[in-house]
């Protein structure tokens, strides 16, 4: 009950209010809307949606399962170590693939789930580094998001995913525009993938 206190406290308006978001590409081949906000003096947030043809509760399940990120989330995603884990959330080590000659990227990041009023699943996420926290490759130090899963009928719903797009380090400008277009995308068909043939 403490870690699950100390991750919603952490998780505060891990998103700021303030973005604007417009529409920048659409995936028709994975029918996935990608957003951007470029906000002023830092990287920019990026937001995937897109209808998945699932229960929320079924998509969230998968969102949750965080011992299996490695597995649902790879190749890109290399590691995924659960170091605490609560009723609502967990804190893991997580560890991307990155190609050469780059060196791969970390991070330590704070989950914390919850199930809205309105009927939405929401998955929030940011930075956690702790002393003593495993270590490989280069640090990513900023990290947010959010995953929000709305009902849209029984077997259907619609998955908004927003995460910071801090790539740990610098990259030449094509390198970023790549990999920012890219993430959204392949989330989404990472989960229509472990959700099964019937969700794409």
């Amino acid at each position: 009950m403490i870690l699950s206190g100390l991750l919603a406290a952490l998780l505060a308006a891990a998103i700021p209010a303030d973005l604007s978001f417009s529409r920048w590409f659409t995936s028709h081949a994975d029918a996935v809307e990608v957003q951007i906000a470029r906000p002023p003096g830092g990287p920019p947030w990026l937001r995937g949606v897109a209808e998945v043809a699932a229960p929320a509760e079924r998509v969230f399940a998968v969102v949750t399962d965080f011992r299996r990120y490695a597995e649902i989330f790879g190749p890109t995603l290399k590691k995924a170590k659960v170091l605490e884990a609560a009723s609502s959330g967990a804190r893991l080590h997580m560890v991307w693939s990155y190609p050469f000659p780059f060196r791969n990227r970390d991070a330590v990041v704070a989950y914390e789930g919850r199930r809205d009023a309105d009927g939405s699943y929401v998955l929030e996420w940011k930075g956690d580094a702790r002393p003593g926290d495993p270590r490989e490759g280069t640090r990513i130090e900023h990290v947010a998001g959010e995953t929000r899963i709305e009902p849209v009928g029984p077997s259907r719903c619609r998955v908004v995913y927003t995460y910071l797009g801090d790539l740990g380090g610098s990259f030449p400008k094509s390198a970023e525009e790549k990999a920012w277009k890219e993430e959204p995308v392949e989330y989404l068909r990472a989960l229509r993938k472990d959700l099964g043939p019937a969700a794409r």
